[in-house]
């Protein structure tokens, strides 16, 4: 990835990043640039593979067609309350935050990231709120924040274009590596040997990662503009149906709540 790139990118978490947290954000550039062990796990360096797409990050990604040059498959509301929904569902996951019924910090603060960090950093000073006014809010930088932090990892880069007589630079975006998309994951997430059986919560955070990711997809619409086959979409409606009673509630409130907001949009006027 080019410089300028990467330090446009940047620049999205420095306007949120007080100095005196600059060390997370140096943290960051490392955890990406160099690789790091997360968890006790290594994470190589060369490969498309060194870091695992996030909840938002696959939303992100479904939601845009396109390789040399990506274009959104929903409406701009319904891509922010995507990506703001999938920040918020990667805490849940980490049990970084709860609802008691508002949204409040429970964690240690040991984000994999810094963007999930910056998130949980405004829960933090905050907190309160419920999660219909989380979503709303970050849904004003989430597309932004989202797409930078793929730009930082290496699965997106820009694509300058030009203005025309209106104007000077304008960018685009493509996929650096047509493997990290999330489509095919998403129909073998739907077809494949379902693991996520009996009538226990599901606890693992892979496996919520996955069922998240693709609950997220329906309630945002995006699914129904993926091109599956008519036997993967029947099994994947039946299978989503069942991992939804199979979450936790704070996981299935939150999209709940995404379900109601998309909701209220379609039937609120535009002036």
């Amino acid at each position: 990835m080019g410089f300028t790139t990467r330090s446009a990118a940047l620049d999205t978490f420095r306007s949120a990043t007080p100095a005196t947290n600059a060390f997370w954000l140096v943290k960051e550039i490392d955890h990406v640039l160099k690789g790091v062990a997360r968890n006790g796990r290594s994470v190589s360096e060369p490969d498309g593979t060194r870091l695992p797409l996030r909840i938002a990050d696959r939303f992100f990604l479904a939601a845009h067609s396109g390789e040399n040059r990506i274009s959104p498959r929903i409406d701009a509301d319904l891509l922010a309350l995507g990506c703001s929904g999938g920040l918020l569902a990667e805490l849940i996951v980490e049990e970084e935050i709860a609802l008691t019924p508002d949204v409040r910090p429970s964690g240690n603060g040991r984000c994999p990231d810094f963007l999930s960090w910056t998130v949980l950093r405004e829960i933090r000073r905050e907190a309160g709120h419920d999660l219909r006014t989380w979503l709303e809010y970050l849904a004003q930088t989430s597309v932004e924040k989202v797409r930078s932090r793929l730009v930082l990892v290496d699965v997106l880069r820009e694509v300058p274009i030009s203005g025309g007589l209106r104007g000077g630079a304008a960018a685009a975006w493509r996929l650096a590596d047509t493997r990290r998309g999330t489509t095919a994951e998403l129909e073998e997430l739907f077809t494949g040997t379902d693991t996520a059986t009996g009538n226990g919560v599901i606890t693992v955070p892979e496996r919520l990662t996955e069922i998240t990711f693709a609950l997220l997809t329906r309630e945002t619409g995006v699914l129904r503009h993926l091109r599956f086959s008519k036997n993967a979409l029947r099994q994947g409606e039946f299978r989503m149906n069942s991992w939804e009673s199979l979450l936790p509630g704070t996981l299935r409130s939150l999209l709940h709540e995404i379900g109601a907001a998309r909701g209220a949009s379609a039937i609120t006027p535009r002036h």
